[in-house]
């Protein structure tokens, strides 16, 4: 259209003639409505949104679709809760009132019975009493007629049956409720009484673990204190032994500054002297050394216990990093003595686990354990380390060494190497 528009006067003109002959052929059989004038502006367009044609539709079929659905629907009396009569009220308290009284009269009615017989079979009889007493027992017999029409009244009956009925099942569950709560006191006091003693058998053990360590540390450390002591003692042996050495040294010294003097004054020299000194200074240095060698005894002693005490608390520091590598922080909750196996258990139960979750990459090629090419990159289960670590392992591996016959082998630091 556009490509024609653009193409001068005398052939829009043609197109324009054109376009009016098509649209009169088109729209000439309908309604002269339906008839567009194209050469007046087009009408405009409603835009709002919904339409009011369509919702005049919709409200319409909705109406059609209510009266069908009313039509087809079968309507019954509903029975409302406000329509029906009130039950009429019984107070029990005030019926069992009126049914003792009740029975109070009929204990009345029959003594006057029993009166009245008495009164007719006795020889001297009086119709006086006889008629008072025969219309005092029609008034009661009259007043327990209607005592009785009160009591026997069935609307009266049923609302007392039905209060009756809910009151028993208000009462079983009180009692069923009663008991519920009581067995839950009894056992929320068990469960106190059981928290209680395992609070007691906690603190206990760790009083008693505490004691312990405290003992064993008061028991290093005066040991520390004797082992300083001896250590204290030796290096005055040592420096009284180098004393007595340098002595020697300076008595030799002399001796042989007066040899000379005397070669050179031609006097003879006092043998006896040096000699008497020699004895009593070899004399302290056989006291000396022999102190010397018990001191080193007492220290190779007090050294190996101590060693023997550091390595096993070495132990279960290592024990406890190759826990919490494993297994994580939850593994410090295992005791000591139960450590070993319940860590195997748990590579054990892993092992089934990630025997169960293998990935199916695994090719029958494949060797039990260990992944294919393809598969998954960590191996099957936890695996110890092998006998030569990588050094990021190496630390977690417990080294072992030769004990010998007389003592244990102390590494560097006090540390004994198991």
């Amino acid at each position: 259209l556009s490509y024609y528009l653009n193409r001068g006067k005398g052939r829009r003109r043609i197109f324009r003639n054109l376009l009016k002959l098509m649209l009169s052929k088109m729209f000439a059989p309908f309604d002269t409505d339906l008839c567009i004038d194209i050469t007046k502006p087009p009408p405009p367009v409603d835009d709002s949104f919904p339409h009011s044609k369509l919702l005049e539709q919709l409200r319409q079929s909705d109406e059609i679709l209510v009266q069908d659905f009313m039509s087809s629907r079968t309507l019954k009396p509903s029975i409302s809760r406000k329509t029906t009569e009130p039950l009429a009220s019984v107070d029990i308290t005030a019926y069992r009132a009126e049914l003792c009284d009740a029975l109070k009269a009929l204990e009345e009615l029959k003594n006057s019975k029993l009166v009245l017989e008495n009164l007719h079979n006795s020889p001297d009889e009086n119709d006086a009493r006889c008629s008072d007493e025969a219309e005092r027992t029609g008034q009661v017999k009259k007043a327990l007629s209607d005592q009785l029409n009160a009591l026997e009244n069935e609307e009266r009956l049923s609302a007392l049956t039905r209060k009756l009925a809910v009151r028993k099942k208000k009462r079983a569950w009180q009692k069923r409720r009663n008991e519920r709560l009581k067995n839950a006191k009894e056992l929320q006091r068990a469960e106190r009484a059981l928290r209680l003693e395992e609070i007691v058998r906690w603190e206990s053990e760790w009083k008693t673990r505490l004691a312990k360590e405290q003992a064993t540390r008061e028991e290093l450390q005066a040991k520390t204190l004797v082992l300083a002591d001896v250590r204290r003692r030796k290096a005055r042996a040592k420096r009284y032994l180098s004393r007595f050495e340098k002595t020697i040294r300076l008595h030799q010294h002399r001796q042989s500054a007066s040899k000379e003097k005397h070669l050179m004054e031609e006097t003879c020299p006092e043998e006896d002297t040096g000699e008497r000194f020699r004895k009593n200074v070899d004399m302290l240095i056989g006291e000396w050394k022999s102190k010397l060698a018990e001191c080193n005894r007492e220290e190779r002693r007090l050294k190996d216990e101590l060693a023997r005490r550091s390595a096993g608390n070495e132990g279960r520091r290592r024990e406890n990093r190759w826990r919490k590598a494993l297994f994580g922080d939850a593994a410090a909750l295992i005791n000591g003595g139960r450590g070993t196996t319940d860590r195997y258990d748990i590579i054990e139960t892993r092992w089934s686990w990630d025997a169960y979750t293998l990935p199916a990459s695994l090719t029958e090629g494949s060797t039990e354990g260990v992944p294919s090419e393809k598969g998954y990159t960590v191996p099957t289960g936890w695996i110890f380390p092998p006998e030569n670590p990588l050094p990021e392992w190496a630390i977690y591996r417990e080294p072992t060494k030769i004990k010998s016959e007389k003592n244990i082998g102390v590494s560097g630091g006090g540390k004994i190497a198991e």
